[in-house]
């Protein structure tokens, strides 16, 4: 029978991690990957960021990616939410996988990776989530078969309601930068691949979908510096 994970508590689940994928500090959360009776899980805990920034900040970040999974139940491309411990920690299913950036000895058909990357963020799109964090390859993972994972989906963006036409222009626009990047990743590891339908990241995004992009990220830099310490700014 399938594990309850929901009937675990954040300080069980910690017990029970057996590797540390990214350690907390500064606006960073803990990433850990949890194992109980021979099933894994990928715990997410932004109490592992530095305390202020934990509190105050922590809650949100967690409350929108928890937001997006739910929202992408139906898709492929990103993770399963599998609970929710507390406000600032959340489980999702665990994928054998390495970033994007990783992959020195991996075989890999470019081609049909990035067919299937292109369906999947379509997808998520057709669900009305944009990512609007995939120029970073980070957030791009490979099993070991080739198929991408998409994590990471704190900064997306959502289509809104039909009336909101603001809205939809600015999801469009995020749209677009997601398909960007793409292409951004093919210049990098298959630029042969790159057609004249790819053109640059930027041509593809417009200068507004880019200028909106560059807000989050401004907005993420300004938390980070008003609410973390001077020693883990640096490490980050």
């Amino acid at each position: 029978m399938p594990i309850d994970w929901t009937q675990y508590s954040l300080a069980e689940l910690r017990r029970h991690s057996t590797t540390v994928f990214r350690q907390g500090g500064g606006s960073r959360p803990d990433v850990m990957l949890i194992e109980i009776n021979g099933e894994k899980a990928v715990l997410k805990d932004q109490s592992g960021a530095d305390r202020v920034f934990a509190a105050l900040i922590g809650p949100i970040l967690n409350w929108r990616e928890t937001s997006a999974l739910r929202k992408l139940t139906a898709s492929d491309a990103v993770p399963n939410l599998l609970a929710v411990p507390n406000k600032r920690a959340f489980l999702m299913s665990y994928h054998e996988s390495r970033q994007i950036t990783k992959l020195v000895d991996q075989a890999i058909d470019w081609k049909d990776f990035f067919d299937l990357l292109e369906k999947r963020i379509r997808e998520i799109h057709k669900l009305g989530i944009a990512h609007n964090d995939l120029r970073n390859p980070t957030n791009t993972l490979v099993t070991p078969q080739g198929q991408p994972v998409l994590v990471d989906l704190v900064a997306y963006f959502s289509r809104g309601a039909r009336w909101n036409f603001v809205k939809h222009w600015l999801f469009n626009k995020f749209c677009q930068v997601d398909l960007s990047a793409i292409t951004k990743m093919k210049m990098r590891f298959a630029p042969e691949l790159v057609t004249e339908q790819d053109v640059h990241p930027e041509a593809i995004a417009g200068r507004s979908g880019m200028a909106a992009r560059s807000v989050g990220q401004w907005i993420r830099k300004i938390s980070k510096s008003l609410l973390t310490s001077r020693k883990t700014r640096e490490k980050d």
